[in-house]
């Protein structure tokens, strides 16, 4: 479905990402782990195309190259960011922030079964509909990130650091929302420094060291690999 092959990126003169290769499987979860720093967002940014790096190599989505289509044609192919630090509109209520995820897409008046949609995975965000974005929890401004996404009918949702800054049952709960988006149908490619949760949802998983792909492997093999354990995972 989605395969990476060959990626490079840099800013200038920082390399950021050197000959990383993966691919994603339709309706699969994959795990991108890796510490700050190692270039994982980099990777969201050059799929997406939506971030001022130079890069190399190929991108494909169904066997079409993308990594020179601009961003709102990716999106329009069902390819979505979920990005770190959600970026809401801070200013605008929670439907109004969910709206804006099929702003720009030819969907009529179905934006409204989307809505309901969004409505039904989440209905914590019903009674807040008309609450202004930026009062709420950071659980809850994750919850609209994702819904926002979500309103993009996507086929592929890429979540960057979807738990970060969220308190353990925050966390948990974000986790379980992405396992009932997958169950719906949608592949996933999540960025997580949580590497337990990551790869407890995932079925397959990388690991990225210094813009490399230093490991990777279904899940459970993952799990079981001593220096994923001792690095990631927090235990000897």
């Amino acid at each position: 479905m989605l395969e990476i092959s060959a990626l490079s990126a840099r800013y200038g003169a920082v390399t950021a990402l050197t000959d990383v290769s993966l691919s994603v499987e339709n309706k699969q979860i994959v795990s991108l782990l890796g510490s700050n720093g190692a270039g994982k967002s980099t990777l969201l940014g050059c799929v997406t195309n939506s971030i001022p790096a130079t890069k190399t190599g190929s991108i494909t989505l169904d066997g079409e190259e993308i990594s020179a289509l601009p961003t709102d044609a990716i999106i329009a192919r069902g390819l979505v960011l979920v990005p770190e630090g959600r970026q809401l509109f801070a200013e605008l209520t929670v439907e109004e922030n969910l709206r804006m995820g099929a702003y720009g897409l030819d969907r009529g008046r179905r934006w409204r079964s989307d809505l309901e949609r969004v409505y039904a995975l989440f209905p914590k965000l019903v009674e807040r509909r008309q609450q202004i974005a930026a009062t709420m929890s950071g659980g809850e401004q994750q919850m609209v990130a994702i819904g926002r996404a979500m309103m993009a009918r996507p086929r592929i949702v890429l979540l960057d650091e979807p738990s970060l800054g969220l308190a353990p049952l925050l966390v948990r709960e974000i986790f379980k929302l992405i396992e009932e988006i997958n169950r719906e149908g949608v592949t996933v490619l999540l960025v997580e420094q949580n590497a337990r949760q990551a790869l407890r949802i995932a079925h397959r998983a990388y690991v990225v060291e210094k813009g490399r792909i230093t490991l990777s492997g279904s899940a459970e093999r993952l799990m079981e690999e001593h220096n994923v354990v001792e690095a990631y995972l927090g235990e000897a």
